[in-house]
């Protein structure tokens, strides 16, 4: 019995040996709410999922104190950029990295023969059961249904992984990222002008009448009207004292992100005539088609790629433009994502060894879905062939004005574009973004908790502030958006239009904390001038997050925009024609220094906010949302017109001065 008890402890013991001990399970991601996805029951054990697991990158803290240290003006390696090569280079992933994931999903039961890593070692791949995924991550897989489209997804609200492959991985999906089930919503057919794109800000167009009849605009560049009640290509120089452009340099074309929204050549050449007839008829973009992009397209004209350009080719003539329109027509309509096939194909790292799309939500290259008999009139039918990899070189300066709540998707799979913001600007590039037409909120909705499903109880309290994506990203410059007072010329406010529910979008990010560039900014800002929101939503959290980075960096005109769309003049309005304006300015700037010998101005954040001077302080006005007043424009920066709207010869003064 003794020799026997001996025998047994001995067994133990060498079992405890033998067995590793278990790893400690830390929360890797957990869904931001939204109220239009409803959980509904769990997801059956047996269904079948193709998993993809994100690799982390090397280097990032590397790379933001070097971006850090080349943007700012007081470093002696302003401006000293890296190249393509050697951003690509900084990043790469390691090899112990995919081992160890690899070595973690064999313990887990996942053989070895079951994942396999993406040819470009971005990712690892493989199916499993719901039910295994529910061990493995230590959670539980739910039916998602969209409030809106009835259309159903799979997902979880939150997992975990062991705390030593934490810093492996960014991301795994589908988790808080879902999975579209089969036979959910097929793609809409829809109207000819209308954009195919979900993140785009939706400009707001109104017929360019005054006095209760049809307003002129031929002749004298509109300059019967006064600006505030038409603002054209005269008005902004007026406003921001910008001068006419001399070079159309090789190399300086400013980019134009455009993502299922199309210009029509007759409406530019009708505005150009109108409004600034020193630009020649048929003036245009060069294209750079991004897997099947194409424009123009009479059938399928968008104003959002009309107000950019309206905007831009005034300002920066004789200076030449680039196009960068995304994805096919198919993939537009079908993805959920946004943003990466574009920077897939400026940074061939991106889509190859770093990995950034995600399955589950970017387009998927080659298309080989047909082109059905009434789309034939689209010019590229669907892309078949490869998805496009560091084709084009990024230009100097993009303008972008799309963009989404922040909560839209995880942070993982948002952090992983602004990372490649961080990049662009390692390379010199400016990266300028709209912030939103929706003040605090997101297109009116904002942050509820997950288990709050009863629309009464959020009509009733909506919750807290819904960020902006990408203009919350700490690598890119946010503009918001302006209006002229009725009263006095050329003096502005914050921008107002309740009756089209638009406001400067502003705020605080919920992802990324306060950069250093920003950080003796908000600080003035909460000791001075701090919001009103000393209590909590109804649901116990905070309206916002006071340590987030903030934003928007800065503003201009956003409202009464004069141009032509379909044949007729128009008002449009939004922070879609702040962002072009002050890319714009920038471009005009970038020719400068060139002509100089200088390098581009590159990520300018750190500059402008050691200059506010550079600025005009707008100081009436607010930005409402979610039940509140949301934020007021304020002496200094605010969350509403961040440093103000241009001055472009002090501007022009400070980077002339930087080396």
């Amino acid at each position: 019995m003794h020799l026997l008890s001996l025998a047994a402890l001995a067994l133990s013991i060498g079992l405890s040996i033998a067995s590793p001990a278990p790893h400690v399970r830390v929360r890797h991601e957990k869904r931001t709410p939204s109220p239009q996805w409803l959980k509904r029951t769990r997801a059956p054990p047996e269904t079948s999922l193709p998993v993809r697991i994100g690799m982390a990158q090397n280097n990032l803290d590397v790379g933001h104190e070097r971006l850090m240290e080349i943007s700012d003006p007081n470093s002696e390696k302003y401006g000293q950029y890296l190249s393509a090569q050697e951003v690509g280079d900084l990043f790469r992933p390691s090899s112990e990295s995919i081992d160890a994931v690899r070595e973690w999903l064999h313990n887990s039961g996942i053989e070895s023969d079951r994942h396999s890593v993406s040819p470009g070692r971005g990712w690892l791949k493989f199916d499993a059961t719901v039910e295994e995924l529910e061990s493995l991550l230590f959670t539980e897989y739910h039916i998602y249904e969209h409030s809106d489209t009835m259309e159903q997804h799979i997902g979880c609200n939150e997992y975990h992984v062991p705390r030593h492959i934490q810093k492996h991985i960014d991301l795994i999906t589908p988790t808080v990222t879902f999975a579209k089930l089969k036979g959910g919503e097929k793609m809409k057919k829809r109207s000819k002008l209308a954009s195919l794109s979900r993140a785009r800000l939706d400009p707001h167009v109104t017929p360019a009448e005054t006095g209760g009849r049809q307003m002129s605009v031929s002749g004298n560049s509109g300059s019967e009207v006064p600006c505030y009640l038409a603002v054209t290509p005269d008005c902004i120089r007026q406003l921001y004292g910008i001068p006419m452009g001399t070079t159309n340099q090789t190399g300086n074309e400013i980019g134009i992100f455009e993502d299922g929204d199309y210009y029509d050549q007759e409406d530019l050449d009708l505005t150009f005539a109108a409004l600034a007839p020193y630009v020649p008829n048929g003036t245009h973009p060069t294209l750079n088609g991004i897997d099947g992009g194409y424009a123009p397209m009479d059938d399928l004209i968008g104003v959002e790629s009309l107000l950019d350009m309206s905007i831009i080719f005034p300002l920066i003539h004789p200076q030449a433009a680039t196009l960068y329109q995304v994805d096919d027509y198919k993939e537009v309509e079908l993805s959920q994502g946004f943003g990466n096939t574009f920077l897939d194909a400026l940074d061939a790292s991106y889509c190859t060894y770093e990995g950034g799309d995600d399955p589950t939500l970017d387009p998927h290259y080659p298309d080989t879905a047909p082109n059905p008999a009434n789309e034939s009139w689209l010019p590229n039918g669907t892309w078949g062939q490869s998805e496009m990899c560091g084709a084009y070189k990024p230009t100097n300066v993009i303008s972008v004005s799309y963009g989404l709540g922040e909560n839209a998707f995880s942070y993982f799979y948002e952090n992983r574009q602004c990372q490649e913001y961080m990049k662009l600007g390692l390379q010199g590039v400016s990266v300028i973004y709209a912030s939103g037409d929706s003040g605090v909120s997101n297109r009116g909705e904002c942050i509820v908790p997950s288990n709050v499903t009863n629309y009464t109880t959020i009509e009733n309290n909506p919750g807290a502030f819904s960020p902006s994506f990408p203009a919350a990203c700490p690598y890119l410059t946010s503009v918001g958006a302006t209006m002229l007072n009725s009263t006095t010329e050329l003096v502005e406010t914050a921008v107002s239009v309740p009756e089209e529910g638009y406001w400067s979008g502003g705020g605080f990010s919920n992802y990324w904390p306060a950069p250093s560039y920003q950080e003796s900014t908000l600080r003035s800002y909460f000791e001075n001038t701090p919001p009103p929101y000393t209590n909590t939503t109804a649901y116990g959290t905070p309206y916002y997050n006071s340590s987030g980075r903030g934003y928007p960096d800065v503003a201009a005109v956003g409202q009464n925009i004069l141009l032509y769309v379909q044949g007729a003049p128009s008002f449009v309005g939004g922070t879609s024609a702040s962002a072009p304006i002050f890319a714009s300015i920038i471009t005009l700037i970038n020719e400068k220094r060139l002509a100089a010998g200088k390098s581009t101005v590159g990520f300018v954040n750190p500059v402008l906010y050691q200059n506010p001077d550079a600025f005009k302080d707008i100081t009436t006005g607010d930005n409402p949302g979610c039940g509140t007043d949301g934020f007021s424009a304020v002496k200094g920066w605010d969350p509403v017109t961040g440093l103000g709207t241009p001055i472009f010869s002090k501007l022009l003064d400070v980077f002339m001065a930087l080396p």
